[in-house]
């Protein structure tokens, strides 16, 4: 029998898809799993297409349940502080490259030309990976060091770092040698005159 308008289509999906919750769940689920790159691939191009769109909805919808969202970090301050110390600890890599970006925007010192790079963000996040790797292989506890100081006006970039033991960093404090200084801000210039 021909479903002839959208109401009587919608009832119909509704009463099917209660009759047959389980079945419809496990054909969902294998499709996804099925797949994933396509799917992951639709979603970055929608994300892309409409990046403003997204935007324009994400701060609206913020605004709008602002309160919603104060009640509910309230309600379930607990739980957040598991969960963040959760995935903290099972995501350190992620969680050092994301705490010393803020850090570093929060004084202004990342170049403009790599603030918003994807790849530029990934040999941060892999800078502080290789830390924990080295300080996993060697049992010897090493940093992330910025061999131009923060502090000295360094620039928070992945051509500016270094892994060093901990001994050393802490030895080193906001030294730096000139020649480095002037290196990097040589390398500086040269990005700056590629944008």
């Amino acid at each position: 029998m021909p479903l002839k308008c959208k109401e009587t289509r919608k009832v119909y999906h509704k009463a099917y898809y209660e009759a047959n919750k389980e079945k419809v769940k496990a054909q969902t689920v294998a499709y996804k799993e099925a797949n994933k790159e396509r799917i992951k691939a639709q979603n970055a191009a929608y994300r892309e297409a409409n990046k403003e769109r997204i935007k324009a909805y994400s701060k609206s919808y913020y605004q709008v349940n602002k309160e919603k969202r104060k009640d509910y970090y309230e309600a379930n301050k607990e739980k957040r502080k598991a969960y963040t110390k959760a995935y903290t600890k099972a995501n350190k890599e992620k969680h050092n490259a994301r705490y010393a970006r803020r850090k570093a925007l929060k004084i202004n010192q990342i170049p403009i030309q790599v603030r918003d790079c994807p790849i530029e963000k990934k040999r941060l996040y892999q800078a502080y990976k290789l830390r924990a790797l080295f300080t996993k292989i060697t049992g010897v506890q090493h940093h992330v060091d910025h061999m131009w100081p923060l502090s000295d006006g360094g620039p928070h970039w992945s051509g500016n770092l270094q892994i060093i033991t901990a001994t050393e960093n802490l030895s080193k404090k906001d030294r730096v040698e000139p020649s480095i200084k002037a290196t990097i801000q040589e390398m500086l210039k040269d990005i700056k005159d590629a944008y």
